[in-house]
């Protein structure tokens, strides 16, 4: 073979190959784009979770506190829900600093350093559903059963909301809370 039949087919290799690594280097990149996008999906699930946990803790504590005066409301058969004004959107909001950059400078009020045109981290939380299930006064500690159901919605920036709603049962006594 001449020179130039081996320079002619050496350049073929090389493009073959630069062809080639191009090929995986794109389906790495893309790859690793999907796999980013998919952790920052799980990132807000488990934040919607965490959230709907928190508000089922917070509807478990009105009726560690009040257990005689939620027994007495579902008692007299009023209806509904006993726990409808333990939602986010009956407290004030807070932004919470310490979990963001400071070095950012995140402003919401000024769309040049606000990208996503909300705060970074927020959400909102309502307990649906209380209902008392069952009294046991045979008991020598009067016991009641209840069962709540929260739905919480964890918004991190434009177009990035996540939803969980949980529902739990539990005994609660009447006179001691627990």
């Amino acid at each position: 073979m001449n020179k130039s039949a081996r320079k002619g087919i050496a350049v073929v290799v090389v493009v073959f190959f630069a062809f080639a690594i191009g090929i995986i280097m794109f389906f790495m990149l893309r790859s690793n784009t999907n796999l980013n996008f998919q952790t920052k999906m799980a990132l807000y699930e488990l934040q919607a979770n965490y959230l709907a946990h928190s508000a089922m803790q917070f509807g478990k504590l009105h009726i560690y506190l009040l257990p005689r005066e939620i027994y007495e409301y579902y008692k007299a058969d009023s209806g509904g829900n006993c726990l409808d004004k333990c939602e986010s959107s009956n407290f004030p909001s807070m932004a919470l600093s310490a979990f963001y950059d400071l070095k950012a400078k995140y402003d919401l009020f000024d769309t040049s350093k606000s990208p996503d045109n909300a705060f970074p981290y927020g959400g909102d939380f309502a307990i649906t559903k209380c209902e008392h299930l069952l009294a046991n006064e045979k008991m020598k500690m009067v016991q009641d059963s209840y069962r709540i159901s929260v739905v919480a919605n964890v918004k991190s920036g434009r177009d990035k909301e996540k939803g969980d709603s949980i529902s739990e049962e539990f005994i609660v006594s009447r006179y001691s809370g627990r």
